[in-house]
């Protein structure tokens, strides 16, 4: 799946600093992000990456898939099968 090329308010502003700018940086990001960093976006009021897939990208697919993981590895891997597999 081709990604469009966003502008920069459509980045994604992790709350370490970091910018994702893709879907396809997504699960490396996942991967370097610290658990405290992750539980903030990820947790039983929100789930920032789920809206970011759904919202921005209008993934439904890949939406659906990471909306129950629970954890930042768990997020990465399906966010990798749905774009690379």
């Amino acid at each position: 799946m081709e990604m469009p090329n966003l502008p920069p308010e459509k980045f994604f502003y992790v709350n370490d600093g970091q910018v994702i700018r893709t879907l396809h940086e997504l699960p490396e990001a996942l991967r370097a992000m610290s658990p405290e960093t992750f539980e903030f976006h990820v947790n039983q009021q929100k789930n920032d990456f789920y809206s970011w897939a759904s919202d921005v990208f209008n993934h439904a697919k890949l939406a659906r898939k990471i909306k129950s993981a629970k954890n930042k590895e768990a997020m990465a891997k399906k966010i990798f099968m749905e774009l690379y597999m």
